[in-house]
Order: C-alpha cells, then structure tokens, then sequence
C-alpha cells in the first residue's frame, strides 16, 4: 500500500491537489514567504539534485506518439528551437536522464514552463498530457507543472523523464527550466513559480475588472469627467490583453495565429487609449496626436488580420514593438509633466508611471529575447497604475470630506454675511421709500393746494379784477371761507374726520362754491348728479375726485373763454362717471399731450392714481372731459336689501 500511494502521488500534478485557487490572504502569505525561502530552496536544490542529462530531437510529425530512435542532441534548458530549427511548427521530444541514489525515497520535480503544449511521462509512465497536442493547441506556457515523485515510478539509478512539446516557432516554442530535488525546496520553488506565472497575474486581471467597472459607473455619473471615461476603457481592454497570460485555450479563434492578432490588436487599441487617458487626465487636448494614435493602431489591426499566417509572426513582432514604445512613451512623457507642472494631478500617478514603464521595457526585451525568461510583468504591474487612480480618487474624496465637514461653519458665515448685507439694504430701502413718501406727500399736498386752494385763488382773483368796486365785505369774507372749506377738505381727506361720509355730502359744497365762482365771472354752470346719495368712498379717492372737478372746472374758467359749462356726476352700476363739458374755444388735444401744463398733468396723475380711465375731446365750441371709475357697491346693495327685508318683514 505504501508503494501504490507514492506511485499515485507521482502520477498526480502537485497543481490539483485542492491548492489551484488560493485565497487572497494566502496569495500574500506566499508572497513573502516566497522571497524569505527562495535563497534557502536554490541552496538546498543546487546541494540534493543529481545532474540532469538533456536531449533533444524533432519529430516527423504532429500525431507521433513516440520519439525518433536517432537524431538526439545535447541541448541546455531552457531551450527555443527557433535558433536550432528555424520556422520549424511540429513537435519537439525532450529526453532528460539522471541517476537517483539509492538513500533518495522521494524527489520533487518541477517543470517551469513548456510551450506551448506537451506530455510527460517518467520511466514510460504517463504522468501528464494538455489536452489538445494539435492546433488549436492548448495554451500551457505559462502554468509551471510540480510532481512528487516516489517508488516504484522513480527508480534507483537511470531515470528518464520524456516530454513532447508541440509548439509554433514564431512564439518562442520550446522547454523550460526543470528542477530535481528535495521534495520541500522545490515546492518552495514551485510556490514561487506558480505565485509569478498564474496567481498574481489573475489578481492583475481581478483588480482591473473591479476597477474598469468602478471607473465607467463613475464616468456615467459625471460625464464631464472624460478621463474616467477612457480609463475604464483602457482597463477593459488591457484586461483583454492580459487574459493572454491565464489563457489555456486560443477559443473563440480557431488557431493561435488568429489569438496572437487579436492579442496584438488589442494591445494597439490599449496604448491609443493609454495616449489619450493621459492628455484628458492633464485635462489637456491635442487632436492631431490623438488622430495621428488612432490611425497609426488602426492601420496595425488591419495589416495584422490581413498577413497571412505565414507573415504573421513577422508583422505581430513590428506592431507590439510599436505598442510597447508607444506604452513606454506615455509614461516618459507622463513623468516629465509631473516634474515640470507642481499643480499637475499626474504627480499622483508618476510613481506608478515609472513602474509601468520598467516593466513594459523589461517585457520588450524578453518579447524580443535580449533577456533570455519566460516572466512578464507587465501585467502584474499595471495594477499599480489602477492604486495610483484609487489613491487620486482618495485624496479628492478626502478633500471633499473636509470641505462638508466645513460646510457648516461656511454656511453659517456666509448666512451671517448675506443676514448683515440684506439688514443693510433693507434700511437703505426702507429710507429710500421713506423719503419717497415724504416726497409724494408733499407733491400731493402741492397738488391739493395747487387745485383746490390754487383755483378758488384763481377765481377769487378773476372776481376781483372783473368787479373790483363791486365787492361788498360780506363778498370779500364769503370768498375767505370758501378757502377755508377748501382747506378744510384737505384736512379731511387725511382720513381724521369725525364719522364717514358720503361723496354726495362732500360734492355739494364744493358745488356751492364752484357755481358761485363761475357765475360771479359770467359762466353758466349747470349740475346734474344722480345715484351718489349713499357712496361712501375713502377720503383719498373722495378728494382726488373733488379735485378731479376742481381742477376741471378751474381751466374752463382760465383757459376756455366758456359761456356755458355742464357737469354730470352719476353712479351707474359699479361705476362712477364723471364728465365737464363747455362750449369754449377748445384746444388740440395731440399739442396739449407734448406741452401740458401742471393742470393737466394733474388731472392725468389723479386719473392714474385713482385707477380710473381719462377721455379727453376737444374742438372749438364743444370741449368734453370724462373720467369712468370703478367703485365697490357690494355693501351699500347689502345694506339696501337687509333694509328691504325687515321692511317687507315688518
């Protein structure tokens, strides 16, 4: 039993024993433990492993299922055939032969890489196979393969460990490094090789999957923020390209020509983005660079998808050397700006620019074989770039936190500010409307004075002249109390009287006083007032309407030359109607709208004021001025009917 669970351990890939998809934790555990026994691992492999003998020799065909008996030659691992058998596409045999010591009751093995597909075997005995040995062949060359082995698969002595590589020239077919010794050092060694070539790379494309998909939601909320935008983007498609380094199969193209161009294409479409991620995250626009990047990509995705498979390998070397230095470029150029401009938000990301840029020089020179490994970085690395992003983004939520936690004290002071501002404009408002109520008050006044005291002056002062022997004391004192009631008018229309009054009652002594005046200079005046008796009016409408006619009547005494003047006062309906009509010489009533003299700006002013609407008409012999008012009736009607009710009641 002892025998037949070694014999199953050494069947078994070190790889499925339930360890293919370690946690994240334990991805950095085995990071660090990695670089602390890497040095240890070497040593004690250099000190246990027996000399490995390796040989080589091409195959006849893709479906061989046995190695050619001559033909072997002494190679050194790790191995491309490209140098040996140029343009060679087929299938590689692979011979490694050692002696095991007798005191050695298990070995750990491990095979770095092969590429691109292959099957091992030990001592004639299956121990591993991909599944596809022929186009489209399986992609292996980056999953490092561990095997413990033990009796009685492992022999004492001469031990032969036989591998077949199927594998395409133009990418660099052949067999890596293997290792042979103490179980527990080249686990360490495994450890090591897996965490570079398939575990760290997954998180890479973890981390910019997550990314990508935060950056574009971001960029869909705030599409102002074109460079979240092309960053997603890039993200997108560099998880595209870096899919490469898991891949295990060329699907959905049926062969890895066709997965080497679209890879390439891909890796022109990331470095346009790249350029132009750039220049919009320095917030700055240069279209003929960006069209110039465009072209140039789009030009090296038609040429890559129409080579041919012959001159792929070719074209694909020239469009990723093209990408990568287009990659490098960008970073150069990001750094320099970083430098130059203090206020740049690129400083933020130029650490991780000049990482990228490392790595992406590092990777040209094993693309191009000048450094003779298998390792790639680039990928690894670009997560570096996606913390940069994640820190700026960081540092300006941070800032914006601090603004809202300052929000307040801001807030308050900027409400103090606008409270102390608008008490001040309010005061200097309420004294501006304070001085401009004074002033109209005073221009009432003047204008109260100008047609009330101002026409009974007037007439007072025709009478005079007209009959100045005439005038008797009584005359003389009748014409000093019609100042004083017109005086008196004024007083009252403040609104301090003593009980309402109606505008009937106000109208009659003002009609007295009218009517003697105009008679005393020879002018019949004739009255007709109907419907007034019970409209009670505010004192300021009373008055302007009393002043209204003064005013009126006043300029058909100065100004007419009239023999006969007819006055209608009437309440019809909801409407007051007030109409002066006289048989005088007229005037033009277009001339008397430029030049107006202070009577009739008044009349205009008390028509305005009192919301009434002003008619004037005038030709020689018949001038007619009336003004149409609206009045509120509600409650003399109400009074009339509850009058009419306890009448009928009674």
């Amino acid at each position: 039993m002892p025998h037949q669970e070694a014999a199953l351990q050494a069947g078994r890939p070190f790889a499925c024993r339930g360890r293919r998809f370690p946690g994240l934790k334990t991805w950095f555990c085995k990071l660090i433990g990695a670089c602390v026994l890497l040095f240890a691992a070497a040593s004690a492999v250099a000190q246990s492993s027996p000399e490995i003998h390796v040989e080589a020799v091409r195959g006849t065909g893709w479906n061989e299922a046995a190695p050619p008996a001559d033909g072997w030659t002494p190679v050194a691992l790790p191995d491309s055939w490209a140098a040996r058998w140029p343009g060679f596409d087929g299938v590689v045999w692979y011979r490694l032969t050692w002696d095991q010591p007798a005191h050695a009751a298990e070995t750990g093995l491990l095979l770095h890489y092969l590429n691109m597909a292959g099957a091992v075997s030990l001592n004639g005995t299956p121990i591993s196979r991909d599944e596809s040995l022929v186009e489209p062949l399986t992609r292996a060359w980056n999953s490092p393969r561990y095997w413990l082995l033990a009796p009685p698969l492992l022999r004492e002595g001469r031990n032969t460990l036989l591998i077949r590589v199927s594998g395409l020239s133009a990418y660099q077919a052949g067999l890596g490094p293997v290792s042979l010794g103490a179980p527990a050092a080249v686990q360490a060694n495994y450890e090591h090789e897996r965490l570079l070539r398939r575990d760290l790379q997954m998180l890479g494309l973890a981390v910019s999957a997550a990314v990508s998909a935060f950056f574009a939601a971001l960029w869909l909320l705030r599409r102002r923020e074109t460079a979240y935008g092309w960053f997603a983007l890039m993200s997108v498609l560099w998880l595209l390209f870096g899919y490469n380094q898991i891949a295990t199969s060329p699907w959905p193209f049926a062969g890895n020509h066709s997965w080497q161009a679209s890879n390439t294409s891909l890796l022109l479409l990331f470095s346009v983005s790249y350029v132009i991620f750039a220049l919009r995250f320095c917030e700055r626009r240069m279209p003929r660079l960006e069209g110039l990047a465009l072209l140039v990509a789009v030009a090296g995705v038609l040429d890559l998808w129409l080579a041919g498979a012959e001159n792929l390998p070719t074209h694909r070397a020239l469009w990723t050397l093209v990408g990568g230095l287009t990659i490098i470029a960008v970073n150069s150029a990001s750094l320099v700006h970083a430098v130059r401009h203090r206020g740049s938000p690129m400083r933020s990301l130029a650490p991780f620019m000049a990482v990228s840029a490392a790595t992406g020089a590092h990777d040209l020179l094993v693309f191009t074989q000048v450094i003779d490994s298998n390792i790639y970085y680039t990928t690894m690395s670009s997560y570096g770039l996606l913390l940069g992003m994640a820190l700026t983004q960081a540092g300006r939520f941070v800032s914006s936190l601090k603004r809202i936690e300052n929000f307040n004290t801001e807030l308050i002071e900027e409400v103090n500010a606008a409270k102390a501002e608008l008490a001040a404009t309010l005061a200097q408002q309420h004294a501006l409307e304070l001085a401009h109520a004074r002033i109209g008050e005073r221009v009432n006044l003047a204008s109260d004075l100008h047609d009330g005291l101002g026409g009974m002056l007037v007439g007072s002062i025709a009478t005079l002249e007209r009959r100045p022997g005439e005038l008797s004391a009584s005359a003389l004192l009748a014409m000093l109390k019609s100042l004083r009631d017109d005086l008196r008018l004024i007083i009252e229309a403040t609104g301090r009287h003593d009980g309402a009054r109606t505008f009937g009652e106000l109208l009659a002594p003002l009609r007295h006083r009218t009517s003697q005046l105009l008679d005393a200079n020879g002018i019949d005046c004739r009255w007709q007032v109907s419907n007034i008796e019970a409209l009670e009016l505010p004192p300021s409408q009373s008055l302007d309407l009393l002043r209204f006619l003064q005013e009126a009547l006043t300029n058909t005494l100065k100004h007419s030359g009239a023999r006969r003047v007819d006055v209608t006062v009437t309440c019809a309906g909801a409407e007051l109607q007030l109409e002066v009509r006289d048989d005088g010489q007229g005037f033009v009533v277009a001339d008397a709208g430029k030049g107006a003299g202070a009577g009739l700006r008044s009349l205009h002013a008390r028509a305005r004021r009192l919301g009434a609407e002003l008619r004037l008409e005038s030709r020689p012999g018949a001038t007619q001025l009336a003004l149409r008012m609206p009045v509120k009736t509600g409650i003399n009607e109400e009074i009339q009917i509850a009058i009419i009710g306890n009448n009928g009641r009674k």
